[in-house]
């Protein structure tokens, strides 16, 4: 009965002594070296600081080609998506119609003309006639009444034709700005009306580009200004650079030429443009880009790369490693983006080491062996 108890003690001795030996030769040992991590040195540089918007591209001028009259589409004398300049003649209306009323209304003219210069004529006999009292008063009322009206109606007949002239001149459609035209939305025979369109002509040089600012950042902006006009210094300029959906900078800076005159009541914001030379039309009205606005003069910071930034409840932080080579939790605040790189403006002191690559490889309160990391451009 003692020799069936005495195995499985041995054997249960045996495991653990086998288990302990392994344990204490594998990577997690008491023995283990440190992980190694890449680290910065945190060192001031002079940034510009900047804040992106989003936004869209918008036409100068985005005009709807209409008619003013009705008529048969007859001819389109540019092609879809042509350059025009202001004036170039774009449809034409069927315009005999429009003729024949201008022949029409040349003919109530002269019909007109016959009859005033018949009352006048008579208008004078009459005030000769009146004086040798060969007539009544009755009688030179009737002919200065005949006169007047027959003014009148010259009048009316002359209007009559400047409205014919005029709608035989819509029978042909200008362009009422330079710009590129879309494709057409009629075609050769269609009945056109006042209320049709025959295409869209977009201006796109220059090409604006509209965003929403914040009340605050406003409001903050023009205190600075201020401030620094009473100091006697040159107020804070800023400049408008455009990120292209490729990540890109489009290579002309824009200029700031709309402030709107009232907050939004519903978001606290205010609408802000600003407008980018275009001439190769390689803007397109309606692309969705970002309005980078930065400052134009350069200020001090101490910069990290955005990789080495985390966050959790209690906000952002980083991870840095002290003289004694033991990973520390550092609270920060940061600025805004400058290239790949983060501003910081409370958490962090000159000279410190910040960890940048092998977070996932250290804990807080341990130790790590430090490798030195490039940081990021800032831009």
């Amino acid at each position: 009965m003692k020799k069936r108890l005495l195995l499985p003690v041995l054997s249960f001795s045996s495991l653990f002594l086998i288990a302990c030996s392994d344990d204490s030769q594998g990577p997690k040992g008491a023995n283990a070296p440190a992980p190694k991590v890449s680290i910065i040195q945190v060192t001031p540089e002079q940034i510009h600081p900047s804040k992106e918007y989003v936004g869209k591209t918008e036409a100068k001028e985005d005009v709807n080609i209409q008619a003013r009259v009705e008529g048969y589409l007859i001819q389109q004398l540019v092609r879809d998506g042509s350059n025009v300049k202001k004036g170039d003649l774009l449809f034409e209306l069927d315009s005999d119609t429009y003729k024949a009323e201008v022949t029409k209304a040349q003919a109530k003219v002269a019909q007109d003309e016959a009859a005033r210069d018949e009352a006048e004529r008579n208008f004078k006999r009459g005030k000769e006639l009146i004086i040798k009292g060969a007539i009544s008063q009755s009688q030179m009322d009737q002919l200065t009444s005949k006169k007047l009206q027959a003014e009148a109606e010259i009048k009316v007949s002359q209007a009559a034709l400047k409205t014919s002239d005029l709608n035989l001149s819509y029978t042909k459609i200008y362009a009422s700005t330079d710009g590129s035209m879309s494709q057409a939305k009629v075609s050769i025979g269609d009945l056109i009306t006042p209320a049709s369109t025959l295409a869209t002509l977009v201006q796109t040089d220059p090409m604006y580009v509209s965003v929403q600012i914040s009340e605050r950042e406003l409001i903050n902006y023009r205190e600075e200004k201020l401030a620094a006009q009473q100091a006697g210094k040159q107020p804070p300029e800023l400049t408008a650079k455009l990120k292209l959906p490729t990540g890109t900078i489009y290579p002309h800076e824009g200029t700031f030429d709309f402030l709107d005159n009232r907050v939004d009541q519903t978001t606290g914001t205010i609408k802000v443009r600003a407008h980018f030379p275009n001439k190769d039309s390689f803007l397109l009205p309606g692309q969705h880009v970002t309005l980078v606005i930065e400052r134009g003069e350069s200020i001090e910071s101490l910069v990290v790369p955005q990789k080495s930034v985390q966050e959790d409840q209690s906000g952002k932080f980083v991870l840095i490693l002290d003289k004694e080579n033991t990973v520390q939790k550092r609270p920060v605040t940061v600025g805004q983006r400058q290239g790949m790189n983060y501003s910081v403006q409370t958490g962090l002191t000159k000279g410190e080491q910040v960890i940048v690559d092998g977070l996932q490889k250290v804990r807080i309160g341990g130790k790590a062996q430090a490798m030195k990391a490039t940081l990021p451009e800032s831009k």
